[in-house]
C-alpha cells in the first residue's frame, strides 16, 4: 500500500483545518498573521542577543530584517517543497537559541584579535555556511537510523527543545534581555493580560475567534501598554522602510577554531529537526513512520537555516 492509499493516524488534534485544506482568504490572512506575530520574538531575540553581546548596534537593523526575510524564505520552502529541499508541513524557520553560545565564542575570538564588525560578521557567516553542509549530509542518513530515533527518542528532543525556551519566554514576559525593570509587575502583568487573553480565546469554538487568538491578544496587548507609556517609537523614523537582502555584504571569512564548536552543534541538529516534524506530523494527522515520513525528516533539514 502506498503512502497516499494509507490510512492517516488520528490523533487528538483541535485542528481548524487540515494540511491539505484550502482557507478562504479572510481565514488566510489571520492565520499567517498569527504565525508572524507568534514567531516575531523569537526570531528576533537571538541576533538582538548576539548583537548586542558582541558590539554590533549599528548593523542589529539590518540583521533583524535579514533574519525576518530568511525565514519566511525558509518557511515558504520547507512547506511547499522544492525538489529534494522542503517537507511539505508548515514548519516555521527561524532562527535557534542552540547556537547562540558557539556563535558568541566565534565573534569573541575574532574580536579578541582586533577584529572590526565586517570580520566579526563574514567569520560567523562563513563557519555557519559551510557547517550547515553537515546537517544537510546527516540528514541523508536519519532513514538508516529508524531503529535508534524512535518515538521516545524524538518526543524527549521535543520535550528539551521546550524547555530550553522557557528561560526565554520567562524573560520575554519580565520585560526582556537587558531590561532596566526586568521582573516588574507591570511587565508581568502586561504579559498575563495577553497570554490569557489568547487562552481564552482559543477555548471558543467560534473558528474567527481562535484564529485571531494571537492578533486579538497582541493588540490587546498593545494598547494597553501604549495607555501605560510603554510604547516608544522614537527611532522607528532613522530604520529604513524596506532593507534588500546584500550577499556577502560583510565579506566571507573562515577559521577552523571557530568551526568545530559550530559543526558540534550541527551534527545535533538533524535530530532536533526530526523531533520537530515528527510533532508536525502528529498534530497535521501525517504518518510519523513509513517512506512518506523519512522521505519528510531527510527532505526537511535542507530547507532549515541556522
Amino acid at each position: 500500500m502506498s503512502d497516499a492509499q494509507a490510512p492517516r493516524p488520528r490523533y487528538k488534534s483541535d485542528l481548524i483545518y487540515g494540511l491539505e485544506d484550502r482557507p478562504h482568504f479572510t481565514a488566510a490572512v489571520f492565520a499567517a498573521l498569527q504565525h508572524v506575530l507568534a514567531s516575531f520574538v523569537g526570531i528576533i531575540t537571538p541576533t538582538l542577543i548576539v548583537g548586542g553581546v558582541l558590539g554590533l548596534e549599528s548593523e542589529v537593523p539590518y540583521l533583524v530584517s535579514m533574519a525576518l526575510f530568511v525565514s519566511g524564505l525558509g518557511t515558504f520552502v520547507q512547506a511547499r517543497t522544492f525538489g529534494p529541499i522542503g517537507s511539505g508541513l508548515l514548519c516555521l524557520q527561524g532562527t535557534s537559541f542552540s547556537f547562540i553560545s558557539v556563535i558568541l565564542s566565534a565573534g569573541f575570538m575574532v574580536k579578541a584579535r582586533g577584529g572590526g564588525t565586517d570580520e566579526i560578521l563574514s567569520t560567523i557567516f562563513g563557519i555557519c555556511f559551510f557547517a550547515a553542509f553537515i546537517e544537510v549530509v546527516l540528514s541523508q542518513f536519519i532513514g538508516k537510523l529508524r531503529k535508534l530515533i524512535t518515538p521516545v527518542v524524538t518526543g524527549t528532543i521535543i520535550t528539551l527543545m521546550g524547555l530550553s525556551l522557557i528561560k526565554v519566554a520567562v524573560t520575554d514576559m519580565a520585560g526582556g534581555f537587558g531590561a532596566s525593570d526586568l521582573g516588574a509587575a507591570s511587565n508581568m502583568g502586561l504579559a498575563a493580560l495577553v497570554l490569557l487573553t489568547i487562552v481564552v480565546l482559543n477555548r471558543f469554538n467560534n473558528p474567527f475567534l481562535r484564529l485571531g487568538s494571537i492578533v486579538i491578544g497582541l493588540t490587546l496587548g498593545f494598547v494597553v501598554a501604549w495607555l501605560m507609556g510603554r510604547v516608544d517609537l522614537a527611532a522607528l523614523p532613522q530604520v529604513p522602510l524596506i532593507s534588500v537582502p546584500v550577499p556577502f555584504k560583510y565579506g566571507f571569512s573562515f577559521d577552523w577554531v571557530a568551526f568545530i564548536p559550530v559543526a558540534v552543534i550541527f551534527l545535533i541538529s538533524p535530530l532536533e529537526a526530526a523531533g520537530d516534524l515528527t510533532a508536525n506530523s502528529m498534530i497535521s494527522q501525517q504518518p510519523v513512520k513509513g517512506p512518506l515520513h523519512i522521505k519528510r525528516i531527510k527532505s526537511g533539514p535542507a530547507g532549515r537555516w541556522p
